[in-house]
């Protein structure tokens, strides 16, 4: 079982953890940073005993996961050298910006006996399970349509990593994991990418994209995503029976179900400001017991395939 936590970073993400996981039930015994200033600063405004700018240095250091909070382009070698330490993962997303990269983690993490996860919060919110529960129960009957929708409206500076290649920036590698990790929880990993197509930002990355996706039981599913735009964070999941409606998706905790006689159904759990706790509640559960459905860890392998994909068609649209 998990419990002693170091943590990778101190950035906006890094604080949100701090502040927000339950300290009773898991210890934050470490934290690095590269940069000695701001890990001086994070390490005593959250009581952390044990500080450091060598990774190295940090991955011997008595710890039970490794939870990584640093930019896109880190994640990879981070997570690699954490699993061949001997320390178990979550990473935040995206945990990878290359399909091989990600199939490469896991299969170091399975050959180590190690979890690895993606923080993808929508995975771990108890709601969710419970959707997935209903889904089970066919209670939207034969499924038909998803369509996710996620946009936002920042300010165009090529120096944010929001808009910088070298940084992994890009409305895909932001908000885009969680509109197509929402779509392939309630289509599965056999979805397929069917067409996107994208608009550029002047730095080089993705601004806004349009994705078609389609599972082997030929449910479609559509991704709008858009980085220059306000979009209603939204899951829509349509059934011969009824649909289902996720308002503020990433940390929901209700949804509604419209069936097609009239009736409405309400379904509420979880606290949104718990997730970090719930991810690391979840690493455990892969340790204590046969893993849960869905695998999140063949979800997070499927979407970033179709990221590839996605930017494999992106490339030819634009040559």
């Amino acid at each position: 079982m998990i419990k002693k936590i170091g943590v990778v970073g101190t950035g906006t993400i890094a604080h949100e953890f701090m502040t927000q996981l339950n300290r009773e039930r898991y210890e934050v015994v470490a934290v690095f940073n590269l940069n000695p200033v701001s890990l001086e600063k994070f390490s005593k405004e959250y009581s952390i005993p044990n500080a450091f700018t060598k990774y190295d240095e940090f991955l011997i250091a008595d710890i039970d996961l490794v939870y990584i909070a640093s930019p896109n382009q880190t994640h990879y070698s981070y997570v690699k050298q954490a699993l061949e330490a001997g320390k178990h993962c979550l990473c935040e997303k995206v945990m990878v910006l290359k399909g091989n990269e990600s199939q490469e983690l896991f299969a170091l993490a399975e050959s180590k006996g190690l979890v690895l996860l993606e923080a993808v919060s929508l995975f771990y919110m108890p709601l969710y399970q419970e959707l997935h529960a209903c889904l089970s129960q066919n209670k939207l009957g034969k499924l038909s349509v998803v369509n996710v929708t996620f946009g936002s409206c920042k300010e165009y500076d090529e120096a944010n990593r929001f808009f910088s290649p070298a940084k992994g920036g890009g409305a895909l590698f932001d908000i885009g994991t969680y509109a197509l990790s929402a779509a392939l929880y309630f289509m599965g990993d056999t979805t397929q990418l069917r067409a996107s197509n994208v608009v550029m930002a002047p730095s080089g990355v993705d601004e806004k994209s349009a994705t078609l996706l389609e599972n082997d039981d030929q449910v479609l599913g559509s991704v709008m995503i858009s980085f220059r735009g306000k979009l209603p964070k939204q899951i829509f999941v349509s059934g011969d029976l009824g649909y289902l409606v996720v308002e503020d998706f990433p940390r929901a905790t209700s949804a509604k179900i419209y069936y097609n006689n009239g009736e409405i159904e309400q379904i509420s759990s979880g606290e949104a400001e718990d997730v970090f706790t719930y991810e690391l509640d979840m690493v455990n559960r892969y340790l204590s017991e046969s893993s849960p459905l869905p695998d999140l860890r063949e979800l997070t392998q499927r979407v970033i395939s179709i990221m590839d994909d996605m930017r494999e068609e992106w490339q030819w649209r634009i040559d």
